[in-house]
């Protein structure tokens, strides 16, 4: 009678995956339970053809942003911005396991996913940021190469991701306003093809009904996410609607970059408008006035996204995951009445 998996696993107790991965020679089993299953299967006569035929080769987790082609790696991570904090969380945990990280661009382009599947230098993938292709994320579901996205929710694909809770985010954004008196709310969002902004627009919207406040959808912008779409785009909202006295951006960015058009069309933070931003980065305490903001941990977001890859290297899951971590508004200056 043939020996099988599943009878090495029992007798060994762990998961028939673990015993595959043992026997397939995969990098990431501790040396004792690598040592047992080995035995065992030698014990039950499993045929094994030289385990360590192959030396074991050095694998490592590449953490992927989206890069416009100009930016190196090093440049990205020091930047200050998502990429640089996400990795910082993740790799603490990394380096207790272990495992080996670095940083590549890439393209989104769906062609990508069999080269990473084929590299025998990869052992797994985090894509970093609000933008992520599906059609990429279709043709990495093809292989066995474990990934989580940190950033975005790649809906309605099931994957492992870690987002912020958005939607909640921009709702405290909306009730602060709300409780402070504003009642024609403006919103200079992200581009459409994030899933960020679309969590923001949903929590906005949803919020202005929660306190009864007129949607008009005049009042709603798109920005790209740099302080000077977010300078043009805000003097294009105050020609639709000038009769605006709140504006919510998704991002800090775009924020800096309405507060001076804003402070040019005359218009007083926060007496004649009120202003906040999203993802709380530090140099919105230095804004003028000081900027609201919802705080937003990627470092937190990063550590949990190292956590869930090392548990899939560990332990092949196909139950995706989709963690959320809480957001909290910072209240500043430049949303309170009376503070200019």
């Amino acid at each position: 009678m043939r020996v099988t998996i599943r009878q090495i696993a029992e007798k060994t107790h762990v998961s028939t995956s673990t015993v595959s991965r043992v026997l397939n020679n995969y990098a990431y089993v501790d040396e004792a339970t690598r040592s047992a299953v080995l035995q065992v299967a030698q014990e039950l006569g499993y045929p094994i053809a030289n385990p360590r035929r192959v030396p074991r080769v050095s694998r490592s987790i590449l953490m992927l942003v989206r890069s416009d082609g100009f930016q190196r790696e090093q440049e990205i991570l020091a930047s200050g911005g998502i990429e640089s904090a996400v990795s910082s969380g993740m790799q603490p945990v990394f380096d207790k396991h272990g495992i080996a990280a670095r940083v590549q661009r890439t393209r989104m382009d769906p062609a990508e996913a069999l080269a990473y599947a084929n590299d025998l230098s990869v052992a797994g993938l985090v894509f970093i940021g609000g933008i992520v292709n599906h059609d990429l994320i279709l043709e990495l579901q093809k292989t066995t190469l474990p990934f989580v996205v940190v950033g975005a929710h790649v809906r309605p694909l099931q994957v492992n991701c870690v987002v912020a809770d958005y939607l909640s985010g921009m709702q405290q954004v909306v009730a602060h306003l709300a409780s402070t008196g504003r009642r024609r709310i403006g919103l200079v969002n992200g581009p459409t093809t994030t899933t960020s902004s679309a969590e923001k627009y949903k929590g906005f919207r949803l919020a202005l009904a929660l306190h009864h406040l007129e949607f008009d959808p005049a009042r709603v912008i798109e920005s790209e996410f740099d302080a000077e779409s977010g300078y043009s785009q805000t003097l294009e909202l105050l020609k639709r609607t000038p009769d605006v006295d709140a504006l919510a951006y998704a991002i800090d960015q775009t924020a800096i970059g309405g507060l001076r058009a804003l402070k040019e069309c005359g218009r007083r933070v926060p007496d004649d408008v009120a202003v906040t931003g999203f993802y709380g980065y530090n140099y919105a305490r230095f804004t003028e006035p000081p900027l609201t903001s919802v705080q937003v941990d990627f470092q937190t977001m990063g550590g949990i996204a190292a956590h869930r890859l090392c548990m899939l290297l560990q332990e092949p899951d196909p139950q995706a995951w989709e963690l959320t971590t809480p957001t909290t508004l910072i209240v500043r200056a430049s949303s309170l009445p009376g503070s200019a």
